[in-house]
């Protein structure tokens, strides 16, 4: 007699086609699941990727400004304790100075500085062997009078910027800086320092972007800045008026959002070398 067919009744084959509708119901939720984690860390990611290569550009930057230069503005250039732009001069070279306000033989209307040779001016392989240049604004104990509105305008102690008419050639590692009469620098420095600055750059909140714009000094910024960071959506820098070093230190509070996810920056920057 031959045996009985075997196989799969209607009523099993439903319930396995149940069982694996279920199981890859759950699987692809979990995949789902995972996908969106990877995808939202990716995103935070590059959100604080992005947020910290320009608060790291700001604090590099401003840290080595020329003390004094420093001042929170608006769009139109008024002086604040607390707004969208911050500008400042970066400091081109430095030095100590054994001389101010030195008369030069034969000339009533120059002066000289002398000071130790800048490491950058007396290295010839140096990139920036021409650490000082004519034109330059040459700045002696910085403390900004706030009445003035500019550093370049007057300084609390007298005038304290000059602009460099002449650079001598070093000579056994001394260099002679020549500017006219017209500016004496008024202040002496306690530690005899001497800085030197060639353009002004200025960080400001624009809608939601950070830009940065640079420009010589006492000449207009350019109508729009080099992008620093985007996905911004409030900041702001000030000043803490009442701090013990309110002149050498300011703030910002930025918050950065993308796809839902938000970055909040509270920070304070020190400038060095304040007087």
């Amino acid at each position: 007699m031959r045996g009985a067919m075997r196989g799969f009744t209607l009523v099993e084959l439903v319930m396995v086609i149940l069982l694996l509708g279920i199981m890859a119901t759950f699987t692809s939720q979990f995949i789902g699941i995972g996908t969106q984690i990877y995808g939202d860390a990716s995103s935070r990611e590059q959100l604080m990727s992005d947020a910290r290569f320009a608060m790291e550009r700001l604090n590099r930057e401003l840290r080595d400004a020329v003390p004094g230069s420093e001042r929170i503005e608006d769009r139109n250039g008024n002086w604040l304790d607390e707004g969208a732009c911050l500008r400042f001069w970066p400091i081109s070279a430095s030095s100590r100075y054994l001389a101010l306000n030195r008369a030069i033989s034969g000339s009533s209307d120059t002066l000289e500085l002398v000071m130790a040779t800048p490491a950058s001016a007396a290295n010839p392989l140096s990139v920036d062997a021409a650490a000082v240049s004519k034109g330059d604004k040459m700045i002696v104990f910085p403390v900004p009078d706030k009445n003035a509105g500019s550093l370049a305008t007057n300084c609390e102690f007298g005038r304290c910027v000059a602009s460099v008419t002449d650079v001598l050639a070093p000579v056994s590692g001394v260099q002679s800086i020549r500017y006219t009469s017209a500016q004496t620098l008024a202040g002496l420095s306690p530690g005899s320092r001497v800085y030197f600055a060639r353009e002004q750059v200025r960080y400001c909140v624009e809608g939601s972007t950070i830009t940065r714009s640079s420009a010589a000094i006492g000449a207009s910024f350019p109508a729009q800045g080099v992008l620093m960071a985007d996905s911004l959506r409030t900041g702001v820098f000030y000043r803490e008026t009442s701090a013990f070093n309110a002149e050498g230190e300011f703030g910002v509070r930025f918050v950065f959002e993308r796809r839902g996810e938000s970055v909040t920056f509270n920070h304070k920057i020190g400038v060095f070398n304040v007087p």
